[in-house]
């Protein structure tokens, strides 16, 4: 067998063997736990609350998204939509509230706080090992993939929708 033969088929085996990771990494994350259980389709008002930023809070009205905090004007729907997906991040641990230090855990204050209706979901630091991100879900502290910090501590302007006459 020539050398660039055994070459190709090395890398081959590397290619699969990186997909065959990649696979049971998406199925682990596509496991049925997900942060909460909140249906982002029932949801009527969403508050985003962290620290060093403006806190954002939004209505939904005849089915599309108003800002009312910090500016009373039309919300970006697509940009409040990757809000509430938020509530459905995929879980890859849960700890009982008490078992953790939520001081060590950046939960004692939290860093940011999303409020849906309801249901309030506190973020604190990130895992030094693995970047997932605490979040205090109600009775257990849950590490998540952290996919969407960036969302949460996002200027308000780039929720709001563009108006018309920008847009031209």
């Amino acid at each position: 067998m020539r050398r660039r033969h055994r070459t190709l088929l090395w890398l081959a085996g590397i290619c699969a063997a990186l997909a065959i990771a990649v696979y049971f990494q998406i199925r682990r994350e596509n496991v049925v736990d997900r942060l909460s259980a909140i249906d982002p389709a029932q949801v009527r008002s969403l508050r985003v609350e962290c620290r060093g930023c403006t806190t954002r809070r939004f209505e939904r009205v005849d089915g599309h998204w108003q800002m009312r905090e910090p500016s009373p004007v039309r919300a970006d729907d697509a940009a409040v939509e990757r809000l509430l997906a938020i509530a459905g991040a995929p879980v890859r641990f849960r700890h009982p509230r008490g078992a953790l230090d939520a001081g060590k855990i950046g939960l004692d204050p939290p860093q940011a706080v999303l409020t849906l209706d309801a249901t309030v979901l506190r973020f604190g630091a990130t895992d030094a090992i693995n970047g997932d991100r605490y979040v205090d879900a109600g009775a257990t502290i849950a590490l998540v993939p952290d996919r969407f910090s960036a969302l949460l501590f996002e200027p308000a302007e780039r929720e709001m929708a563009v108006p018309p006459a920008a847009a031209q």
